[in-house]
């Protein structure tokens, strides 16, 4: 009885010891990320062959470091074994997405130039928070994480993209929208996978970034 005890109560223990490790990974990870204004400054629209593999045909990429920075802060906080993107882009327009319907209407010179024509190459990115995604996988959990941005201008965009498609009669060219992220790090290298992304603020996001 007396070993019984003693295993019941060092069970006890390490089930209290796990709540307080996690609890203490949960508000290290909540605490602001630190970026100054200057890097968050300096974003190139770019545009990609339709034919080259990679999530985007049309996207921002970000200031140089600038996922560098955050991946850093992330890793220093998780301390989980994770990785980057093969591409900084922040999407705006999904490779799948020209090649299933906006390749009929427009070249990828033409969606560049509508694209600075809206002003997408002059836009200074308001980050929402770093969030993460997680779903199950194989017995484990796979994570995404990224920045959330407010980008009513690329929103606005991509409706004028969907009203195109609708005007010319190509349904396939019809966009779903989804949310402008930055992606920072996963644990695994399918990025592309979570797109269409579209994010809960209330339960993705995890930190502010200022």
């Amino acid at each position: 009885m007396a070993i019984v005890k003693k295993l019941l109560v060092a069970a006890l223990a390490l089930g209290i010891l796990g709540y307080l490790f996690i609890s203490s990974l949960e508000d290290t990870i909540s605490e602001p990320y630190s970026l100054d204004g200057a890097s968050l400054s300096g974003w190139t629209l770019e545009v990609g062959e339709p034919s080259m593999r990679g999530l985007s045909v049309l996207g921002l990429r970000p200031p140089s470091l600038l996922r560098a920075n955050l991946f850093d802060q992330l890793f220093n906080r998780t301390m989980e074994s994770m990785t980057g993107p093969p591409d900084d882009l922040v999407p705006i327009v999904l490779r799948e997405e020209y090649q299933l319907g906006l390749a009929g209407l427009l070249s990828p010179s033409e969606l560049l130039q509508r694209a600075r024509t809206a002003g997408l190459d002059r836009l200074t990115l308001s980050p929402v928070c770093m969030a993460v995604k997680r779903e199950p996988y194989q017995g484990t959990t796979r994570q995404f994480y990224f920045v959330l941005f407010e980008t009513p201008e690329i929103q606005g965009f991509r409706a004028e993209l969907t009203a195109l498609a609708a005007e010319r009669g190509a349904s396939a060219g019809l966009l779903d929208p989804f949310e402008v992220v930055l992606p920072i790090a996963g644990s695994d290298p399918a990025f592309t996978t979570w797109w269409p992304l579209m994010v809960d603020r209330q339960n993705d996001c995890r930190a502010e970034i200022g």
